[in-house]
């Protein structure tokens, strides 16, 4: 057993105090006890291990055996530091290995989500449970004004914490990692908001004279996401052939707005363009050109499709809210604006188009990412393929 003493000390000045008495020779009765504990192993320098302001004799010995124990297995000493401190130290370490949007999520996450009700928590304080009931009151009412937060941003904040209590293990912080298994994403698909073909026309309709009407129809048209929709050059653009390459993004990074790549080399990728979209994009071209005229020198243009009427990129955010407020007077169900994508993606479906080609328009890495997001929005697919078998079956008897 490793050597140690338990001993009682004012808390005032620090010195010692008999175990018989009740105040310190300063006066004081403030009072409590800490022990000191040898940890280092044979060969190595002394080590000692301490605690203080302990109320009790018997949690001091408690404690200190604990200590001994950590000691005797090499295990880390539980860290006091706070869970926010340490998300600080973990999200700025990442800054360098994550793409700027991921990163700024993560701090997004920490930030509104983890540190206004669990930041103060010491590390070695955290349990599975505390982390459990973290999560149920974010999915009650961690959004804005107190609603309901969606499970899939609770999921992903989970995600976060997970990932940064994994490397407080990794760096000997705390023994055992509370986030493993503290939160499973909802096996059942949120149902997904989508406009059918008809809703489509009517928004299309209803925003032909909007500034921004040729973007909306772009949207729904390529099933691009509003990053790569915004970050769309002309030179991107092969309006004869009629076609569209997507080869930059304009979204929120760590250092505010920027332009990127696309996430995957799959997101890197062409899109044809329909007819009708081409020639609104030759329209909106003519328009854009009148703007730039009007702007004489304050133009800063970047060659950008979609921009301000001075030529610099369209804030994402601003975008977004424009969108849903047009909707909203066009008098059609509520979706945001990355729900165009969706919307794209199932009336293609619907429409019998093969997934792999959904799969290579949206940029998603393989086929199987576009049934797994899709597949519910295609009831009838199932009975087709029934009807179809039984078609091939009774042809192939006769």
């Amino acid at each position: 057993m490793r050597t140690g003493r338990i001993i009682r000390r004012c808390q005032a000045c620090g010195a010692a105090v008999g175990k018989g008495l009740r105040a310190c020779a300063c006066g004081s009765d403030r009072l409590a006890w800490s022990f000191v504990v040898d940890v280092s192993r044979p060969g190595e320098p002394r080590k000692q291990a301490h605690r203080s302001g302990i109320a009790t004799r018997a949690e001091a010995v408690r404690a200190m055996a604990a200590a001994q124990d950590r000691a005797e297995k090499n295990e880390p000493e539980p860290s006091r530091m706070t869970l926010s401190a340490w998300l600080d130290l973990w999200i700025e370490s990442r800054r360098g290995d994550l793409r700027g949007g991921t990163w700024a999520s993560y701090r997004d996450a920490v930030r509104l989500y983890v540190k206004p009700t669990a930041g103060d928590l010491q590390l070695r304080s955290i349990t599975k449970a505390r982390l459990r009931s973290l999560y149920a009151d974010l999915a009650d009412h961690g959004g804005r004004k107190g609603r309901p937060l969606s499970s899939k941003t609770v999921h992903n904040v989970s995600l976060v914490v997970r990932t940064a209590l994994a490397a407080a293990v990794e760096d000997r912080l705390i023994v055992a990692n509370p986030g493993e298994r503290a939160h499973r994403l909802p096996t059942a698909r949120a149902e997904m908001h989508v406009w059918d073909g008809s809703q489509v026309g009517r928004f299309l309709a209803a925003v032909s004279a909007d500034r921004l009407a040729c973007l909306w129809r772009l949207a729904f048209a390529t099933g691009a996401r509003r990053g790569e929709l915004l970050g769309v050059r002309w030179s991107d653009l092969d309006l004869d052939a009629g076609g569209l390459s997507i080869q930059q993004t304009w979204s929120r990074g760590a250092s505010g707005l920027v332009f990127g790549s696309p996430k995957t080399a799959a997101g890197r990728r062409r899109i044809a363009l329909d007819p009708e979209t081409v020639a609104a994009l030759r329209v909106h071209r003519k328009a854009q050109l009148a703007e730039r005229m009007r702007a004489g020198s304050v133009w800063q243009g970047a060659d950008l499709v979609f921009c301000t009427t001075v030529g610099t990129p369209l804030d994402p955010d601003s975008t977004t809210e424009t969108f849903e407020r047009l909707a909203a007077r066009a008098k059609l169900p509520k979706i945001r604006f990355h729900d165009a994508r969706h919307s794209s993606a199932s009336l293609l479906l619907a429409a019998g188009v093969p997934v792999k080609a959904v799969s290579q328009r949206l940029g998603h890495a393989d086929a199987s990412t576009t049934l797994r997001v899709y597949a519910h929005v295609l009831p009838g697919a199932d009975e087709d393929a029934a009807a179809r078998l039984a078609a091939a079956i009774g042809g192939s008897s006769r």
